[in-house]
């Protein structure tokens, strides 16, 4: 049924199917993994708003996200392919002259994003590792080229699996799930157990930072504090990337989707609250020399440094889990791309090796272009940033993207194993898109005043590059080359199927 499916949306299918409902969560919740981004990047919040920006800006990030995924989630009952977004904006849009050429631009962002994110995954890793050895060793300094050549090594090591481990990547993403929770239980558990003086309720809920970053506007200062939630709620799209991948995609890919937001928010909750009344000194949190805010509360939790690194390698493996499935998700976004005939070289990275049963220059692709943003980090720490103000932002835009097309094509739209009323699905759609336009646009917002070279938030530049880069694309190849003529015969061919009762695709084209 799944592969009919697929074939009535214009696709072979080329992939097994050998992910289940529980190892999709796993594989979901491998990137998402809110506790962990949450802890990562304390320093900035910690410098905008405060410990109240972070808790009560979680909350309501994790409410606007539900209408997201929520409408994310009914397009891909309807359409579960490896495209994922970009794929949704055509289907949605039935092909219309604006649908395809706006398909086309999401694509090359969502790719951006997507790619982008495996390679803050894979820094991250580097940088835990860094920190560890800096607290190990005092008189350790840890060079720029070192923390990315550890990077460069997980990258291999993720690509190694993706290649040869496709058997397996299912029972990966069991564990990475099982792993990712006991670990958030263990650290919450024994940092709670341990730290002395803790904080009060107030300093938890109700205080703020209002002086630290320049700002002199505190709404500002609370909405920047509030995005370094929206960057721990993030990749939720990855169960609609691997649909081809998966048992009953149309039924289990949306349940993978929302389920993996409703632990997220859960377990980052409960983190927030365990790390924030945990947090005994917050100056040594923020300018802790080990580069790693987390490691700090765990030292200081502990007054151990064996113990502070062994807590904090239970994130690290997390965080390569993370690196793993996310290289997955991008191999699966290159290869979907490059069928639909939207990438340079397209017949090669849409190839599906038949022993290995994966895309395997989509993976090679997906790892290069991996490695080179993390080299981007032996010139400028400060340069880096813009990969990971570009890996949320460019989802951001995917996600905005279908769910404007589906509000614009919403009276047209067939549903597929789930469906909203109209009521719901409008309330989620509004409501979902204008909560991603608000964080799209204040993540262009520089973090600190006054603005210098040094502090300076290039994501814009970064984006607006990435955004002309596709427009030139679609009007010098893409108007030509993207969306082979036997899709573009099959989506009409489903289309004229639900609305005039016709015969199926597949009969038609026995016929012919």
């Amino acid at each position: 049924m799944d592969d009919e499916q697929l074939g009535q949306l214009g696709y072979k299918a080329e992939l097994k199917r050998n992910f289940s409902l529980l190892s999709m969560i796993g594989f979901s919740f491998a990137i998402l993994t809110c506790w962990t981004a949450l802890g990562s990047s304390l320093s900035s919040v910690m410098l905008n708003g405060g410990p109240a920006a972070l808790f009560w800006g979680w909350i309501g990030v994790c409410f606007f996200s539900m209408f997201v995924v929520l409408s994310m989630a009914e397009i891909c009952s309807a359409y579960p392919v490896a495209g994922g977004q970009y794929s949704w904006v055509l289907l949605v849009s039935k092909l219309s002259p604006w649908g395809r050429g706006f398909s086309y631009i999401t694509g090359w962002i969502q790719l951006a994003g997507l790619l982008c994110m495996g390679s803050t995954a894979i820094f991250q890793f580097g940088s835990f590792v860094a920190g560890m050895a800096i607290l190990n060793n005092e008189n350790y300094e840890a060079k720029n080229w070192q923390v990315v050549l550890i990077c460069w090594a997980i990258a291999f090591l993720c690509t190694f699996i993706n290649l040869f481990g496709n058997r397996i990547l299912n029972r990966i993403n069991d564990v990475a799930l099982w792993w990712s929770l006991i670990g958030f239980v263990i650290t919450t558990v024994v940092i709670l157990a341990v730290t002395d003086g803790k904080r009060s309720a107030s300093f938890v809920f109700t205080s703020s930072v209002s002086d630290e970053s320049g700002w002199s506007n505190f709404g500002i200062i609370i909405i920047l504090g509030i995005l370094n939630s929206a960057y721990g709620m993030c990749c939720y799209d990855a169960p609609a990337h691997m649909a081809e991948e998966l048992h009953n995609a149309s039924r289990d890919a949306p349940r993978a989707m929302v389920l993996s937001v409703i632990i997220g928010f859960f377990t980052g909750f409960v983190y927030i609250i365990a790390i924030l009344f945990c947090l005994v000194d917050v100056d040594a949190v923020v300018s802790t020399n080990t580069g790693v805010p987390l490691l700090e509360i765990f030292y200081d939790a502990l007054r151990s440094k064996v113990g502070a690194s062994c807590l904090c390698s239970i994130t690290l493996i997390a965080q390569f889990f993370a690196a793993n499935a996310l290289l997955t998700e991008g191999s699966r976004s290159v290869f979907a791309f490059a069928r639909d005939g939207a990438m340079p070289f397209s017949k090669y990275l849409c190839k599906v090796d038949e022993r290995l049963g994966v895309p395997v220059y989509a993976i090679l692709v997906s790892t290069f272009f991996q490695c080179v943003f993390i080299a981007i980090y032996f010139g400028s720490s400060t340069a880096f940033l813009t990969v990971l103000s570009i890996a949320t932002v460019g989802l951001y835009v995917s996600y905005l993207n279908p769910i404007l097309a589906m509000m614009i094509c919403r009276r047209n739209f067939v549903p597929g194993h789930y469906k909203m009323s109209s009521l719901i699905g409008w309330t989620a759609n509004i409501l979902g898109s204008l909560y991603l336009i608000f964080c799209i646009i204040f993540f262009f917002f520089p973090t600190e005043m006054p603005v210098t070279g040094s502090n300076m938030n290039y994501c814009i530049a970064a984006f607006g590059i990435t955004g002309i880069f596709g427009t030139i694309s679609w009007f010098v190849t893409g108007r030509k080359d993207y969306i082979r003529e036997m899709q573009v015969t099959s989506i009409e061919g489903k289309a004229v199927e639900e609305y005039s009762g016709t015969d199926s695709v597949s009969e038609k084209k026995g016929e012919s």
